[in-house]
């Protein structure tokens, strides 16, 4: 006889039922959002989550502004991304947060230790901090861009940059598999296309300068452009590095540009943090090393700010403006 344990068979279903479909999920329908013709949906946690998920003008974080200078009344707490609550709530013994961001609650969260195991409801019901700059995963977990989710939903966003879009196919797939965005491509491994020794020849049927992926890999408005000197010594086992790094500069106001390419203001890599000589073997790794640099942008092109505004504060060496009461 085998022994029945029946919290591990519940455990299991939950396991499955959170990982089972991730391209199947709930979706916010009252925004039309463009992903750059990915399969990916807007998630409504991805509303004014700081970061630009909608192309078609950056839908998502429209008017969102307004949160950071709203202000509370006397008897209200200020959440973190501008919301208020009554501050009776944080006088009574509750388990969980009652910001949407749970900046009320100071203690290790419940949800942080077991909703990556249960699907509990409550714990779905969190957004992401907009100062933090993370991927939400669709039910209340965060984690840095293109890290794992527990229940997947990084492989959709992998999957959303890696559109072929006007990209010859032979190109494409030397580009997915080199820069080593995804470990898989049309149901086959790319270490099958790396090992099969065809892989740079096929590189060498792009062309230069190349943007990929053809849609923004950070905040709505970063791109990647290549363009290798040397084709024949690429190492393959590393990611393959962008040589310039691409941004809208009237958000970045304080990067100045190296480099253009046509409409595209950009900085070479290495003034971007992609040391020559550095063995960054992720896609990942090439994403962590330029995020920092990009902190101080703003979301949106703000239409009149008055610098006056005594909610206001104006980070330094950035070109955001934060409400006063994130600087305590």
């Amino acid at each position: 006889t085998f022994p029945f344990n029946q919290h591990k068979l519940v455990l299991n279903s939950f396991k499955t039922a959170l990982t089972d479909d991730i391209f199947h999920r709930t979706c916010y329908i009252l925004l039309e959002c463009d992903r750059g013709g990915s399969s990916m949906c807007l998630d409504w946690r991805e509303i004014c989550d700081g970061r630009i998920d909608c192309l078609n003008g950056g839908v998502d974080e429209i008017q969102c502004f307004n949160l950071e200078i709203n202000e509370c009344n006397e008897n209200e707490y200020r959440c973190h991304n501008g919301l208020c609550i009554p501050k009776i709530f944080l006088e009574m013994n509750f388990h969980e947060a009652q910001c949407l961001d749970r900046s009320d609650y100071f203690a290790v969260p419940i949800c942080e230790r077991f909703y990556f195991n249960f699907n509990l409801f409550e714990c779905q019901e969190y957004i992401c901090r907009p100062d933090k700059g993370k991927f939400s995963c669709g039910n209340g977990q965060c984690v840095e861009d293109y890290a794992q989710c527990k229940n997947n939903r990084h492989l959709s966003l992998a999957q959303s940059v890696s559109v072929q879009g006007n990209l010859s196919h032979e190109c494409w797939i030397s580009m997915v598999c080199l820069t080593k965005i995804m470990d898989k491509i049309e149901n086959i491994s790319c270490d099958e296309f790396i090992q099969s020794s065809e892989i740079i020849e096929q590189l060498k049927s792009c062309k230069f300068p190349l943007q990929f992926p053809v849609i923004p890999v950070l905040y709505g408005h970063v791109t990647f452009l290549y363009h290798p000197k040397d084709i024949d010594n690429i190492d393959v086992t590393l990611s393959l590095k962008p040589d310039y790094i691409c941004y809208d500069e009237q958000l970045c106001d304080f990067l100045t540009p190296t480099f253009h390419n046509g409409t595209l203001t950009c900085r070479t890599g290495d003034q971007m943090g992609l040391i020559m000589n550095a063995e960054l073997t992720t896609w990942k790794s090439i994403i962590d090393s330029i995020k920092p640099y990009f902190n101080g942008c703003i979301t949106q092109h703000y239409h009149i700010i008055d610098s006056r505004n005594s909610s206001l504060y104006h980070c330094k060496n950035s070109s955001k403006y934060i409400s006063k009461y994130r600087i305590f």
